[in-house]
């Protein structure tokens, strides 16, 4: 059931899941302690690029939404996983599901909630 407020689009491969209510994306850059014995201070490099994204969407198993908790199952590298916004933003890379949730409440729709760990520190952010 499609929302009328879906607020980004996930796609995993050549599939697209577009009940997407909620998302987030995280990255972050490891420091690199480089400092040399016998100096005074510390020294620092910028590591390697990292990232997460994090998804909720109204599930529903006759929609290719099955892709990400299969993924979880086999433990299968996504080779192209992006996200777009409703802005037209996007960020993509290879990543696999690194957790999954599926729940139901009484008189509520069932939601799956998901974190794609990015595989590499290939990530293409598009603004």
């Amino acid at each position: 059931m499609p929302s009328p407020t879906t607020a980004a689009s996930l796609k995993l491969g050549a599939q697209t899941i577009v009940d997407v209510s909620a998302s987030s994306v995280s990255l972050s850059r490891s420091q690199i302690d480089v400092t040399a014995i016998g100096d005074t201070h510390r020294h620092h490099e910028q590591g390697f690029l990292e990232g997460s994204i994090n998804i909720e969407c109204f599930y529903d198993s006759s929609t290719n939404q099955t892709a990400i908790l299969n993924s979880i199952e086999t433990g299968t590298i996504i080779n192209e996983a992006e996200l777009i916004w409703a802005s037209g933003k996007s960020i993509k890379g290879k990543a696999f599901v690194q957790d999954a949730n599926l729940s139901v409440a009484p008189n509520d729709v069932a939601r799956l909630t998901a974190t794609l760990l990015f595989s590499t520190n290939d990530i293409t952010v598009t603004e």
